[in-house]
């Protein structure tokens, strides 16, 4: 058992509360009102990351340029955290889908080996990233709060699936078990390198990129065949729909 020392006591805005513990869970709206209320507050938090820190912006900031009142936003977000949770998830979303878009476009040339597909794939989505310093905020500046971490794993996890999705439209894979997970293993290793280029650099830098694209191709290569034969059957129809 913790004795007084190793314990640690809560924030004093919650010792002031009924309860101890507080749930970093944004309010999820079901009238329309409250949709746009709650659109319009991530929006104007993006719109001042263009500029600001994540971990400096607060409810006044946003209050000020959303042009509502600190306590809508305190309704609807009960603290920060969860704020910047739901910044994360919406950034997180749009980055896979940009790099799931990227990938199926990639796979309809059919001239790529699978390093080179992985690497175009990483190529488009670095520049999503420097073109659109919120998205890099939220998903490669400072994890605020383990629930940010969770979504970020579920996401990789999402990303990891497509990803492999597409891989085995494209190539012949042979059966290699947990293949999703060591996906979303060489995902992670990207995003350690691109998250510390992006808090020493503000963006997404030539080395780190680069060592970045190496490290996971390599760890992929552990599993994956050096030379993977092209599903022709998929081609055909990708060239039947085209």
């Amino acid at each position: 058992m913790a004795d007084d020392k190793t314990r640690v006591r809560p924030r004093s805005s919650l010792r002031k509360g009924r309860s101890d513990i507080i749930e970093h869970v944004a309010r999820q709206p079901s009238q329309q009102r409250s949709m746009d209320r709650f659109e319009k507050i991530l929006d104007a938090s993006e719109n001042l990351l263009q500029t600001a820190n994540i971990e400096d912006i607060s409810f006044y900031d946003i209050a000020r340029h959303a042009h509502i009142s600190p306590a809508s936003i305190n309704y609807l977000f009960p603290t920060m955290a969860a704020l910047r949770i739901e910044l994360s998830k919406r950034y997180l979303h749009k980055s896979s889908e940009d790099a799931i878009a990227a990938g199926r476009n990639l796979a309809r040339r059919r001239d790529l080996s699978w390093q080179a597909w992985l690497y175009e794939v990483g190529k488009h989505a670095r520049a999503s990233f420097n073109d659109h310093r919120p998205m890099s905020e939220a998903c490669l500046g400072p994890i605020l709060h383990r629930e940010s971490r969770r979504a970020n794993i579920a996401e990789n996890d999402r990303l990891a699936q497509a990803m492999v999705n597409i891989l085995m439209e494209l190539f012949i894979l042979p059966e290699i078990p947990g293949l999703v997970h060591k996906f979303a293993f060489g995902i992670e290793i990207v995003d350690t390198l691109w998250s510390r280029s992006y808090v020493l650099h503000g963006h997404i830098d030539d080395d780190a990129f680069q060592e970045s694209m190496r490290m996971q191709t390599a760890y992929l290569r552990m599993f994956l065949p050096e030379v993977l034969p092209v599903n022709e059957g998929s081609a055909e129809a990708a060239n039947d729909s085209g």
